[in-house]
């Protein structure tokens, strides 16, 4: 975010009250022209919130910057009065959105407006670059495609690949631009091809077949079977020729083969490419019809068990069988072998219910099923989960997954013996993430000890021999995945359990680091809301003490927005956790207005980049603001910590900028769920 202020403080509160919000990630403040002009060619900007004037600039100036150099940059104005006069000339000069300087709320309803419009637009984006390359891809192989293919449009012929152009007699398939079709075939099947192109005319979603004569330049004839289907040229809307020789059914060839690409060898059932493409068509009727489909994805129970008793050979019979049994009971759906014991179900239903039952008759039928493989009877069971096509759905992939994540619940219950079904309710997700329902999983796991650490280590470019791992804390739920402290913290803090997270944190990692044979300094996250607790930096001395850690291998870490939201008690309890040996962090930096600020009244040793800042390294101005940004930090004799590294790419990049200390993602090693030091290997 780019704020275009006349007042460093009053930005600075605007961008607490974003953060403290949800909404704000990384801003930068230019307070006159200069530095928005700066801003804008160095930065990779999602959203600008613009006051009418900063210093020499002004919000018609901003605008004329932003359209001058070419970016699709958002922007909000923030204005002293409102009224429909000054919304009017807002919009006119180019605004998205108009609010009043003091209102809040109202700031950040626009502030999620643009953002799902941005959200909208990237994958409109992307969409209509996949479409343009689909079409390169497409247009290839069309010119290297044994058939006679063309494009006409408006009965004209706009692109035709060379096979095409010599079956006609022409030497170059540019001579044919804007030659009739009608032209291509003989005078007596011209009220033919006229009956069929007016026909195409009331529904061109259609394909039609003409056999007929076409005519070669020379006047000579050839008999040959015209296919018409729709088709898009460039972005526009046509239709496909594609002419074969009489009496070579090569169409019905071609579909075979493309059958066969898209069969399951094991059981004879489509893949989950095949599954996928009809997905997607479910997708699209249920958005433009309405029409509900469901989608049933079903698991073996304990299938490793099959495959060790009855071998791979077995294991694929047993397989077979129950693909052979689910084909005979869902004839009116689509059915697919989607993984390795993973069958999907996609059909047209009533209602949930509906789905419901067939879901329950699948279960059912298939624990009576007990095949006969290699002279045993094989007692399968199978657990499954059902979501389903909306009107809202957004993509076939995320409905296919909350379909597996149902299918995972059913097979945890029956105490994890699965032979369940799980329906997917919309609900589901609302209350799974509601405050009540994370306020009693965090009395629980404070109560049983059942929260979960992750440590991911961090890789020193400058000691091999150092042992860093940062720490995380994870809260089981009985159905559907962990959650992360970001997710149910806030709520800690509200209840007055955030300190008591925090502490379990603390106790557990260090048991965990003084278990360890070698030395390992443990990265440890405290949330802003411990920061206000008295007794919290006697009570890690403690601690340490207890687990007989050292000071100098414990370092504390908190957001940059907690440090700026509890700035005194922050720089209280560093200073004081400075005397014991112990090292500071802070995270998600550089992305507030003034981050340096913060080494005033913070005596941090470490800094770990805002992860933004890792995902824009393919940019170059993010990339040079980030080596600048960098670079500033060591020279205030601060160790750098550049996370979020899921590339080779990325980290080739990192390796160049220098002034990196120490660099950690998933691309060097994932989360782990012990404390465990790699073993090294000597050459």
């Amino acid at each position: 975010m780019l704020i275009a202020h006349d007042s460093q403080d009053e930005a600075e509160q605007l961008m607490n009250a974003l953060r403290n919000a949800g909404r704000a990630t990384r801003a930068q403040l230019a307070l006159n022209e200069d530095e928005l002009v700066r801003a804008l060619k160095g930065g990779a900007w999602e959203l600008m919130l613009c006051r009418p004037s900063f210093g020499d600039g002004t919000f018609e100036g901003a605008m004329a910057h932003i359209n001058r150099l070419g970016k699709a940059l958002p922007v909000v104005l923030l204005s002293d009065d409102y009224n429909a006069e000054i919304v009017r000339e807002a919009y006119n000069a180019g605004a998205r959105a108009v609010a009043p300087k003091d209102d809040r709320e109202l700031l950040m309803q626009c502030v999620d407006r643009l953002m799902e419009f941005l959200r909208l637009r990237k994958e409109l984006q992307h969409s209509e670059i996949s479409r343009h390359e689909a079409e390169k891809r497409l247009r290839l192989l069309m010119d290297q495609s044994r058939d006679a293919i063309a494009y006409v449009l408006d009965g004209m012929h706009i692109h035709a690949n060379e096979n095409y152009a010599r079956m006609f007699g022409y030497e170059d398939a540019d001579e044919l631009a804007g030659v009739p079709i009608m032209d291509m075939v003989s005078a007596e099947d011209h009220d033919r091809l006229k009956k069929l192109l007016r026909s195409r005319a009331q529904d061109e979603s259609q394909t039609n077949e003409l056999e007929c004569r076409g005519v070669h330049t020379e006047n000579g004839e050839f008999g040959a079977n015209f296919i018409f289907s729709p088709s898009t040229f460039d972005g526009e809307a046509c239709t496909q020729i594609v002419i074969r020789a009489t009496g070579l059914d090569e169409n019905a060839l071609q579909e075979r083969l493309h059958e066969i690409s898209q069969t399951d060898q094991v059981t004879g059932l489509y893949s989950r490419s095949w599954f996928m493409e009809q997905l997607d068509q479910a997708v699209s009727d249920a958005a433009r019809q309405g029409e509900l489909a469901a989608v049933l994805y079903l698991r073996l129970d304990d299938f490793e068990h099959h495959q060790s008793s009855l071998g791979m050979e077995g294991a694929d019979d047993a397989l077979r069988a129950v693909a052979d049994w689910l084909r005979g009971h869902c004839a009116d759906g689509k059915l697919a072998r989607v993984d390795g014991e993973d069958f999907a179900v996609l059909k047209p239903v009533a209602d949930i219910d509906e789905a419901a039952t067939l879901a329950e008759e699948l279960r059912a039928g298939i624990e009576t099923l007990m095949p006969e493989v290699a002279a045993r009877t094989v007692h399968i069971t199978a657990s499954l989960g059902v979501a389903f096509a909306r009107e809202d759905a957004r993509s076939s992939q995320d409905i296919l997954t909350k379909a597996l994540k149902c299918c995972n619940q059913a097979q945890r219950q029956n105490d994890e013996q699965g032979n369940a079904i799980k329906i997917h309710d919309p609900m589901d997700d609302v209350a799974a993430g509601s405050n009540e329902a994370v306020a009693l999983s965090i009395r629980q796991a404070l109560e049983k000890g059942s929260f979960r650490l992750k440590y991911q280590p961090l890789m020193s470019l400058r000691d091999e021999s150092e042992q860093i791992f940062e720490v995380f804390v994870h809260m089981p739920q009985k159905q559907g995945d962990d959650l992360a402290a970001a997710d149910f913290m806030p709520v800690a803090a509200e209840l007055g359990m955030a300190g008591k997270v925090d502490r379990w944190v603390v106790l557990n990692a260090m048991r965990a680091a003084a278990a360890q044979d070698e030395k390992v300094t443990l990265l440890v996250n405290l949330s802003g809301y411990s920061l206000g607790e008295s007794g919290l930096a006697e009570w890690l001395t403690k601690a340490m003490r207890a687990a007989r850690l050292s000071g100098e291998q414990v370092i504390f870490q908190f957001s940059e927005g907690d440090a700026v939201n509890y700035l005194k008690q922050a720089g209280a309890f560093a200073e004081t956790m400075r005397k014991q040996g112990c090292g500071l962090s802070i995270s998600r930096f550089g992305g507030g207005l003034d981050p340096f600020k913060l080494f005033e009244h913070i005596p941090a040793t470490m800094v770990k980049f805002e992860g933004s800042f890792t995902q824009e390294l393919g940019k170059a101005e993010s990339r040079e603001r980030f080596a600048e940004l960098i670079q500033e930090v060591q020279g205030s004799g601060r160790r750098t910590l550049v996370g979020f590294v899921e590339s080779a790419a990325q980290m080739q990049t990192l390796w160049t900028l220098g002034g990196v200390d120490y660099l950690q993602g998933y691309y060097l090693q994932a989360p782990m769920d012990r404390l465990e030091i790699a073993e090294s290997v000597d050459g």
